[in-house]
């Protein structure tokens, strides 16, 4: 196996780093945490997935990777003269896919985590052990002794899958024998089972024979009973028909009594009708005669009722005339009030343009006194800061005498001092004497300012006026609106009047109060003949339907009769005697009692056979559950005892090959260590206890250099390697050492990378990973990883070209 390209995208601290590995010795160097056993953690998760992580798969994504980015590893190697690659992405969907020569090959994570394993013929724990070295791994041996040496090189050799499957195989040879003794002991008794199986066909034919007996008496029965049935059959039906004519006969002369009585009371009711009919006749004629005053009187009450309409017209007209009567006057009263109006408006806008002029007027001669007082005080504050400076300066002066210097030229004044004071006297005098003049020159108080008191008072007496104003052009307002009410109902109330007075010339004239008061009380006096009219006359109106259904009764009366007749003769016809037919039905209920009492015997013997033949059935099955198990023990017996001989077995394969190892071992080293050496030492033997002793010219060295001892330990961890690789079906090409030289010395550090080149005739690729920088004059290309504190972010630099990238191909 060769590696020939890695790429990492956000796996750990790496954001984006490629390296193009090539042949012969490549040494990878950097400060322990930079990343440099990350490199061998991204080629093992790009192999073999999640289990060559180091913790959870989750925790491999760069910290300094942004948000809603992929993790991507991808790595390509040659295997048997292919070109593969594995790409594994992790993101919010985990994929994986392997191809060679770029043709896909597998896609999925468990599809490729089943596929790199059985195309490299090695799983993750061997590919780890054969092609690489971790750290102290050169003297993997150093502490161990006695028994434990050969034990951890035969695990290392997978030797302990032959342990597991021997432990496996007498685990399940246990078990069987747990299953064995299970199995015995629930076996019944061979001979009891027999014997119950005898007493059950015993049992079983008794119960036989008693059904048949059973089933020869209920047939026996049931002959009986077939012959009585027609019988019963036939007189069961003469006495229905004998019990329905019967009822019917008693229904039909009980309705025929009744319907006789209906015939009687019609018969009565009808005769009473003619009577009323003939009285009936004679008050209509009677009231026949008056009909003419009685259309006069319908007349009149029509015309009754316009009349009263009439006098509703001429009230409401009376009521609207005053109205608009009492509204004239007030609408006369306040004819003026437009005119009111106009002038209270004029006068008040005159007034408010008068009060707004006085008002300015009054703040204009406020400002300009306030402006003056201020500007005056101003001045006078400004001279008495003056005064007070000129004050102090001759103080100062004075107190310093014809000694003091003067003010302005700074010489001394001798004897011009009493001038120079006389000078700042004469100042002071002048200064007080403008401030007396200025205090004068102050505006009067303004309690005290007769103009502005004199506007001030024009000014209330205008707002009073305004007032009074406003007072009168509201009234003048309300009295606009008022009349404008008022003309608005008068002109209502007068379109009101004309339809009242046009429906009043609508309605009819001639309504006669005495006539119709003449004809009401000839109504009255013909009142009980109306009311015996209608009474007639509403019982008059069932004497059709009275007629009627007496003709109806009639026939039903006569169908009845007849209906009677034909059942008395069929009674006659039938001939049928209670007493035989409860004879009959006797004998048929005792035989079918019998016969009912018979089934359940049957039914009763059927039951003992189903129960002796349920009996024997599960007798059978469990003969048989005896039959299976005694097989299935004899089975058992068998794979024991093959489990007892392949356990034997196994322990003579593990001793054998456990005899082997050290040959093997001693042979493969030995080809190692003769390479390495360039021929010096070519023979390594290993005792009973895997103690490496060198022979030199056909004799042992029991004491050896260190540098020899280092050359020995490498030999023998190279061994085991090509033994697993050989194993695996794996050529020896790659050999990986992750910090090694930890615990060396530069000078034994110095040895171990030398024997490393003279290993390049052995392995094609040589990568070693460590922390000692000054290797890298001994190795064919080298790559240093730098990790950024701040960026947490490592780095693959070639600092010999100054760039990210190495010719030889080695980074990119």
């Amino acid at each position: 196996m060769k590696l020939v390209r890695l790429e990492m995208y956000n796996f750990r601290q790496y954001i984006d780093a490629n390296i193009d590995f090539s042949s012969g010795v490549t040494g990878i160097v950097g400060p322990n945490g930079a990343g440099k056993t990350t490199i061998l953690e991204a080629i093992g998760w790009a192999l073999y997935g999640a289990r060559a992580v180091r913790g959870v798969l989750d925790t491999v994504k760069s910290t300094a990777a942004p948000g809603g980015s992929k993790v991507r590893v991808s790595l390509e190697f040659e295997l048997g003269g292919e070109k593969y690659l594995v790409e594994r992405n992790l993101g919010s969907v985990n994929n994986a896919v392997l191809s060679v020569g770029g043709r896909p090959l597998r896609s999925g994570v468990k599809e490729v985590d089943v596929a790199i394993p059985q195309l490299l013929g090695m799983d993750y724990q061997a590919f780890f052990t054969s092609f690489f070295t971790a750290q102290k791994g050169l003297e993997f041996m150093a502490t161990l002794e006695g028994r434990d040496r050969p034990a951890a090189i035969a695990r290392m050799l997978g030797y302990d899958r032959l342990t597991k499957a021997r432990e496996k195989a007498n685990d399940d040879r246990k078990g069987l024998h747990h299953e064995i003794e299970g199995l015995e002991k629930g076996l019944p008794d061979p001979g009891a089972l027999k014997q119950r199986k005898k007493d059950a066909q015993a049992q079983y034919e008794a119960a036989t024979k008693a059904l048949a007996d059973a089933q020869a008496v209920l047939k026996k029965l049931k002959t009986t009973v077939d012959e009585l049935k027609p019988l019963k059959e036939v007189s069961d039906l003469k006495a229905r028909q004998y019990e329905d004519v019967s009822r019917r006969l008693e229904i039909d002369k009980t309705d025929a009594k009744q319907i006789a009585k209906r015939v009687d009371d019609l018969q009565t009711e009808s005769e009473q009708l003619k009577t009323k009919r003939t009285e009936f006749d004679t008050i209509a004629a009677r009231l026949q005669s008056y009909k003419k005053e009685a259309d006069e009187l319908k007349s009149l009450n029509e015309l009754e009722r316009h009349e009263v309409e009439k006098q509703k017209l001429d009230a409401k007209i009376s009521v609207l005339l005053k109205d608009i009567q009492t509204l004239a006057k007030r609408e006369k009263q306040l004819s003026d009030a437009f005119d009111r109006q106009t002038a209270r408006q004029a006068a008040l806008s005159a007034a408010e343009s008068a009060l707004v002029q006085m008002e300015k007027n009054i703040h204009d001669r406020r400002t300009t006194r306030s402006k003056n007082l201020h500007s005056i005080e101003a001045e006078i504050s400004q001279l008495e800061k003056l005064s007070k400076e000129i004050k102090a300066k001759k103080d100062r002066i004075e107190q310093a005498g014809q000694d003091g210097r003067c003010p302005t030229c700074e010489r001394p004044l001798a004897d011009e001092l009493p001038k120079v004071l006389a000078n700042f006297s004469q100042q002071l005098k002048d200064i007080s004497d403008k401030q007396q003049s200025l205090s004068e020159t102050k505006p009067v108080p303004e309690n005290e300012d007769s103009e502005l008191a004199g506007s001030l008072k024009s000014l209330e007496s205008l707002k009073d006026q305004i007032k009074a104003l406003t007072a009168e052009k509201s009234q003048a307002d309300a009295d606009v609106k008022e009349y404008q009410r008022i003309s608005g109902d008068i002109k209502s109330k007068t379109q009101e009047i004309a339809p009242l007075k046009e429906r009043l010339a609508e309605l009819p004239q001639g309504y006669d109060e005495k006539r119709h008061t003449e004809l009401k009380n000839l109504r009255e006096s013909l009142q009980p003949d109306r009311d015996r009219y209608n009474s007639l006359k509403g019982e008059l109106q069932r004497q059709g339907k009275v007629e009627e259904q007496l003709s109806d009764q009639q026939a039903q009366l006569q169908s009845k009769n007849e209906e009677i007749s034909k059942s008395e003769k069929i009674l006659k016809e039938l001939d049928f005697s209670k007493e035989a037919h409860e004879e009959l039905s006797n004998s048929y209920t005792q035989a079918s009692q019998q016969l009912n009492d018979a089934a359940l015997g049957v039914e009763k013997q059927q039951g003992g056979v189903n129960t002796a033949d349920a009996l024997l059935k599960q007798i059978n099955i469990e003969e048989a559950d005896y039959n299976s198990k005694a097989n299935l023990l004899n089975v058992r017996r068998s794979d024991r005892l093959y489990l007892v001989t392949l356990c034997s077995a196994l322990d003579k394969l593990k001793a054998e090959l456990n005899d082997r190892i050290r040959p093997e071992l001693e042979s493969v080293a030995s080809e190692f260590l003769a390479a390495m050496t360039d021929g010096r030492y070519s023979v390594l033997e290993i005792n009973e206890s895997y103690s490496a002793v060198i022979r030199d010219d056909g004799e042992l060295k029991p004491v050896i250099s260190g540098g020899e001892n280092d050359v020995v330990n490498l030999a023998l961890r190279l061994a085991v390697s090509q033994m697993i690789a050989d194993r695996a079906g794996q050529s020896f090409s790659l050999l990986v050492l992750d910090e090694v030289f930890g615990s060396l010395d530069k000078i034994r550090r110095d040895n171990v990378v030398g024997l490393m080149q003279n290993l390049k005739n052995r392995f094609e690729q040589i990568i070693v990973i460590t922390h000692i920088e000054d290797i890298h004059d001994a190795t064919d290309s080298c790559l240093w990883v730098e990790y950024d504190e701040q960026t947490k972010i490592s780095r693959l630099v070639d600092r010999l070209n100054g760039v990210d990238s190495i010719e030889a191909g080695l980074l990119t």
